[in-house]
């Protein structure tokens, strides 16, 4: 009899859970993991038939049976499965029935209650049935290249990329049919560039969640616009791959919305400067100056400026680089 691999009264990691279900499935139906989102129905989308699903319960058996003494999955339990986030929940809740409370896999991270992951949900207003995609979300190519057995951020980024540009694009089209096709795109490249992308992943604190490498994290990795940029983007892609295209929909509105409605009232658009610029023109007071300074090591410099206009201090900002805290100050 196998020795027990589990800890009473702690709770189940769900995370991993996730993880091993959709791994094997996608193994046993011989289809793309990213395939294997929780909406996704097991018959209908997915093509597994009761043969697949019976060997798939099996093989989970005999994996996680070596780490929680008694966890097996009944016919009937197959019968009712549906989706893939069923078939997560229905694993989860055996594996606690199978210790009496809640187990915790071997060889699995137990997240803290209060961990990054938790707090950047609830800032972001959006729980996930599969943290999987959440984490996969935050993981920079320089940490996976230290920590084996996991994939980058880098595909999440390329689809995050697809659908931003899609729910914007559609956004854009629906609100201004007054715009012109030239004058559409304009809005949309506004908004959807890295400096916009990486300003409201700094305000979402994305930069404290993500995981990098101890080089990369030294460097300053986590306020670096390409890499604060390109999580974002991955972000989107795990709302999506979680929850589909209306949650992702509301999750990039929720952010976007406001800077949509900016770049479309005139030119200038999300350009602060030129905007204030044109408005400092059009009231005669003069063009805007920059005061400029900056703070901290050549790796991590952080840039202050404050927009001087008709001779008096008008607005302060900050960045990482000039021209960002310019455009925040202006």
């Amino acid at each position: 009899m196998p020795a027990e691999t589990h800890s009473r009264r702690s709770p189940v990691d769900r995370d991993e859970v996730a993880r091993v279900v959709r791994e094997r499935l996608a193994e046993i139906l011989e289809i793309e993991e990213d395939d294997v989102v929780p909406p996704a129905r097991l018959r209908d989308d997915l093509h597994a038939d009761d043969f697949a699903l019976i060997e798939w319960a099996e093989t989970l058996e005999d994996e996680l049976g070596e780490r929680t003494v008694g966890f097996r999955l009944d016919d009937d339990d197959l019968v009712e499965l549906d989706t893939v986030s069923d078939a997560i929940e229905c694993v989860v809740a055996r594996l606690s029935a199978a210790n009496g409370s809640a187990p915790v896999i071997v060889g699995a991270e137990a997240a803290e209650p209060g961990d990054e992951r938790d707090q950047l949900e609830a800032r972001i207003g959006y729980r996930f049935r599969d943290r999987s995609f959440l984490h996969r979300a935050l993981s920079h190519r320089s940490w996976c290249a230290e920590n084996g057995g996991h994939e980058s951020n880098e595909r999440f980024e390329f689809l995050g990329d697809s659908v931003l540009g899609l729910v914007v694009t559609d956004d854009v089209f629906r609100r201004f049919p007054h715009l012109p096709e030239g004058q559409l795109s304009e809005v949309r490249a506004g908004v959807v560039n890295a400096r916009a992308l990486a300003d409201i992943a700094a305000e979402m604190g994305l930069g404290a969640c993500l995981l990098l490498g101890k080089g990369e994290d030294a460097g300053g990795g986590r306020t670096k616009q390409s890499i604060l940029a390109d999580a974002l983007e991955a972000l989107i892609a795990a709302v999506y791959l979680d929850g589909g295209l209306e949650e992702a929909g509301r999750f990039v509105l929720a952010r976007f919305g406001e800077r949509i409605g900016e770049a479309a009232t005139g030119p200038g658009g999300r350009d602060h400067k030129t905007r204030l610029q044109e408005l400092a023109a059009a009231h005669n007071l003069g063009r805007p100056r920059y005061s400029v300074r900056d703070e901290g090591p050549d790796h991590a410099k952080r840039f202050f400026a404050t927009v001087i206009l008709d001779g008096k201090a008008s607005g302060a900002g900050e960045g990482n680089s000039k021209k960002e805290a310019e455009q925040a100050a202006a």
